[in-house]
């Protein structure tokens, strides 16, 4: 018996197989998504090499054992060329189209790696790191909207989950790169490394011809036919009977028309204007910041400092734990990558975030107990350091249940189409201003706080943290948890309708779904909700 309610995609996909390898045009999709799904390793290599570099004697003798201030440059100038960069990555993204912008973040991510690795001095390397961070900045806005907008409508948010997962694959490779080449007694034991941060980008540039463009920035520059046939090809295996090709592109014209309605009276001060907007900005600004401030920027770029409070201080154990880490990081994330369709976003952000404030609360103690005995006896307790040691490992996996796999995921879910650009360049941009205030701060604030609060002029620098260093994350993830117990909202397995009545109230819920009817019986096609055994699936029939 047929039902006058818009049909919704999951009932279109009702008893449809939908797996990663269901047919021959969804395992093509699913090998060319891996080259945009190469920007997330980039950025993961940055903090991982960073981390090993530190440890090298030949770095640090090559640029004059930088202070806690040249430290901190040398980390934070990548995320300032990001921050540079970022009013310009909306305009290429949608001016000359997702793949384009993808590419040429890589060509200037590829100019930037060989001046790292070629630099002759620091101010060359800073340099060097400032270009990166430039072309990193289109290549990963770019790299993330051609997964959601390509990928097959059921695999989008595990694929951007992994997307964000993958940060630890370039971690790993970064890592056991600088263990490796630490044995080298000259320049070429970094060099190495920072030459090879340009691998990623010789591979998207060398694949370039594969990358197919977004049917949604095709059809929004007119080139309708062009994405039919490619949402044909991937999606519907080819079929060109299947209707969920039809679905699809209706759904993507009627998205389009809303978007271009709203363009006219939306901005940027849209984000303040309602109720539920001002909420999507508060948890944008608690996600962009929260993905880098939970501790985990201690671990990413400052890991040396770590190891040394714990005395781990030769540069062959340091890198050791730095590359076992990362490959704890990439199994455990990519897990829960893979589960983000099982669990509630909101449970998993509140596992993840409790989990991380009562490691940190541990973290502290243990580190109090290490300093103790230092003091009482020269040497702190190993048994007491390698309880330090597993505490990092477990901080890990806390926060690789939630803030790993579900940042850009959760961002976009909660978006409406008239405000996911903007809504992803706010996200880029507090995200790249959290980290220059954590890479520059975290050197400066290691070398001045003690656990007696001295005044910072009385103090001498130090290479290593206190455990009153780790007080500030202990309250900070408190704060954490309280906003996202009481600011974050349910997204899994809405619609952007579902969320966007959460969010907005009931008004707007089925205004897309019925746009896209309305212009799917224009195509002389009606589809509608019917009752099988297996519950209610998609029909169509000429009208």
């Amino acid at each position: 018996m047929s039902s006058s309610t818009p049909v919704a995609m999951d009932a279109v996909l009702a008893g449809r197989n939908t797996g990663y390898f269901a047919n021959r045009g969804i395992i093509t999709l699913n090998l060319i998504l891996i080259i945009p799904l190469l920007s997330s390793y980039a950025t993961g290599y940055d903090g991982s090499m960073m981390n090993g570099l530190q440890s090298l004697d030949t770095w640090k003798a090559f640029f004059n054992h930088p202070d806690a201030n040249a430290l901190a440059l040398l980390n934070a100038i990548q995320n300032v060329g990001q921050l540079v960069a970022l009013p310009f990555c909306a305009i290429a993204r949608d001016n000359f189209g997702r793949r384009a912008t993808l590419v040429f973040g890589a060509a200037i991510m590829l100019l930037g790696g060989l001046l790292q690795g070629f630099a002759q001095n620091t101010g060359m390397f800073t340099a060097a790191r400032g270009i990166l961070g430039l072309g990193l900045a289109f290549n990963i806005t770019a790299a993330p909207l051609l997964l959601l907008e390509l990928a097959f409508p059921t695999q989008a948010a595990p694929l951007v989950s992994i997307y964000n997962a993958l940060w630890s694959l370039g971690a790993i490779a970064a890592a056991w790169i600088t263990y490796g080449t630490f044995r080298l007694t000259n320049d070429w034991g970094w060099r190495i490394p920072s030459l090879l941060q340009a691998l990623s980008s010789v591979v998207q540039l060398a694949s370039c011809y594969f990358i197919e463009e977004s049917p949604r920035w095709l059809v929004s520059k007119g080139h309708e036919e062009k994405a039919r046939n490619m949402i044909t090809k991937y999606h519907a295996n080819g079929d060109n009977e299947d209707y969920l090709a039809l679905i699809e592109m209706e759904e993507i014209k009627e998205t389009l028309r809303l978007e271009k309605e709203a363009l006219a009276t939306t901005s940027y001060l849209s984000f303040l204007k309602t109720k539920g907007n001002r909420l999507r900005f508060f948890i944008i600004l608690a996600v962009g910041f929260f993905s880098q401030w939970s501790g985990n920027g201690l671990i990413s770029y400052y890991l040396t400092l770590i190891l040394n409070s714990i005395g781990y201080t030769s540069q062959s154990t340091q890198t050791l734990i730095n590359g076992i880490l990362t490959i704890w990081n990439l199994v455990t994330t990519l897990f829960f990558a893979l589960l983000v369709n099982k669990f509630c976003r909101r449970i998993m952000f509140l596992v993840s975030t409790i989990g991380m404030l009562l490691t940190f609360i541990v973290w502290t103690a243990l580190e109090a107990t290490y300093e103790k005995a230092t003091d009482l006896t020269g040497e702190g307790s190993p048994g007491v350091a390698r309880d330090v040691l597993a505490i990092i490992f477990i901080y890990n996996l806390f926060f690789n249940i939630g803030w790993g796999p579900l940042q850009v995921t959760y961002v976009v879910e909660i978006l409406p189409y008239q405000l996911r650009a903007r809504g992803l360049v706010l996200y880029n941009f507090f995200v790249a201003c959290a980290l220059i205030f954590n890479q520059y701060a975290n050197p400066i604030g290691v070398t001045n706080i003690k656990w007696k609060c001295k005044l910072p002029g009385h103090l001498g620098p130090r290479n290593k943290l206190t455990s009153s260093d780790y007080i500030v994350y202990d309250v900070w993830l408190f704060v954490e948890v309280l906003v996202v117990y009481f600011l974050f909202v349910e997204t899994r397995g809405a619609s952007v309708e579902e969320t966007a009545a959460i969010l907005d109230g009931t008004e707007i819920q089925l205004a897309l779904v019925e746009g896209v009817a309305r212009a799917t019986e224009h195509e002389g096609k009606v589809i509608t909700n019917e009752k099988s055994e297996g519950g209610m699936v998609a029909k169509v029939r000429q009208s």
